[in-house]
């Protein structure tokens, strides 16, 4: 039985006639840039995270860059970033010349570990980027805390959490801006690159949107270095209409890991993920720990019974060739991170996938530790 590891059109497929009537009638408007359709979907999707703005950009990428230029993160500051993440998370500090500084993540939740963050703060620091990641909210309030005593900006990276809450806290509603990707592979997928822009402060969303759009609050007129970092009228519209979708999807997610959980709990060799208590966990991936040294032997055992899986990701980094000479751990590794890099692997996990496929994927690897 093939199992991919994520099947876009099993994702998409009950809403294909509605995308296009959408198309049809976008295609004949003429009405390509920021128009109202873009506007409808920043409040619906504002409403939905339960803040009071949202800002649609051209991918998650963009909106971390968009949220630090918005708080001026410039050359010299530093922004404490966990070093188990996505590229982008850091890669948009660096670009705008801060100097990225490496946190440790927790093993029991991949998120950051605000203890070792607590050694690495210092004067010329300026910002904290907790990632939501995998699905799982860091503790908003033990962020907050953290932020608060050391006068921080927070940026929340929410690229791979939508909807995912701790303490009673949407995340992307609590930081003093959230950072959403709307990748095909997200909780809500796009249809290409596009991203979004959370926040609460009507000084910030001014700015920002001014930031989007080469930072001109009138034509002609540029107040901000900014860039074009619009957010495509064809992708809101689209992603408009999968918005209300979004917590059906996250159900099925969660039901899916719920089976996971209870198909491979007593499977020895692997670390089975956990919703952390007080936190709802929305399961964008599905991430086991390997120990042993049996990750890579494990994903190519499922590769050959044509079952994908994802490793996310291979090198933290601080060990990234772009990064090692302008970023820094303060003399503090990140051991939690680099034993992570070397044990996870990402099963399938995608609304669509069947309660056969699971148990398919299950009975795969226990195999794989009886032989």
């Amino acid at each position: 039985m093939k199992v991919q590891q994520f099947d876009i059109h099993t994702v998409n497929v009950d809403l294909y006639e509605d995308f296009e009537k959408f198309f049809g009638n976008f295609i004949r408007s003429g009405r390509f840039i920021l128009d109202e359709t873009v506007q409808q979907f920043e409040q619906a999707f504002a409403d939905s995270v339960g803040c009071t703005y949202a800002l649609g950009v051209s991918s998650g990428t963009d909106a971390l860059t968009v949220a630090l230029m918005t708080l001026g993160i410039q050359s010299g500051d530093e922004v404490l970033c966990p070093s188990f993440t996505f590229f982008a998370t850091a890669s948009s500090v660096a670009r705008l010349g801060a100097t990225p500084v490496w946190v440790d993540v927790n093993l029991s939740d991949f998120t950051i570990d605000l203890q070792d963050a607590e050694r690495k703060v210092g004067a010329q620091t300026k910002a904290i980027i907790p990632v939501h990641l995998f699905g799982q909210s860091c503790s908003a309030d033990a962020v907050l805390r953290f932020a608060k005593k050391h006068n921080l900006f927070i940026i929340e990276d929410v690229a791979q959490a939508q909807g995912a809450t701790s303490d009673n806290k949407t995340a992307g509603s609590w930081g003093h801006m959230g950072c959403f990707s709307f990748f095909p592979t997200k909780n809500l997928g796009g249809f290409g690159d596009a991203g979004l822009v959370t926040m609460n402060d009507k000084v910030l969303y001014e700015k920002a949107r001014c930031i989007r759009v080469h930072g001109s609050p009138i034509r002609y007129e540029h107040t901000y270095l900014g860039g074009n970092f619009r957010i495509d009228t064809l992708q809101a519209g689209l992603l408009a209409l999968k918005l209300p979708h979004v917590e059906d999807a996250i159900r099925i997610r969660r039901l899916n890991a719920q089976m996971y959980i209870r198909l491979l709990h007593d499977v020895p060799g692997i670390v089975l993920p956990q919703e952390i208590p007080g936190r709802r966990h929305t399961w964008n991936q599905f991430t086991i720990r390997v120990l042993n040294q049996q990750r890579d032997a494990l994903k190519a055992f499922l590769e050959k019974h044509e079952i994908g899986s994802a490793i996310y990701y291979p090198k933290t980094l601080d060990l990234q060739p772009c990064l090692k000479d302008i970023s820094t751990d303060k003399g503090y590794p990140t051991e939690c991170a680099h034993q992570l890099a070397s044990e996870v692997l990402s099963l399938p996990i995608f609304p669509g996938l069947t309660a056969e496929q699971i148990e398919h994927v299950c009975n795969t690897i226990q195999h794989f530790f009886e032989k």
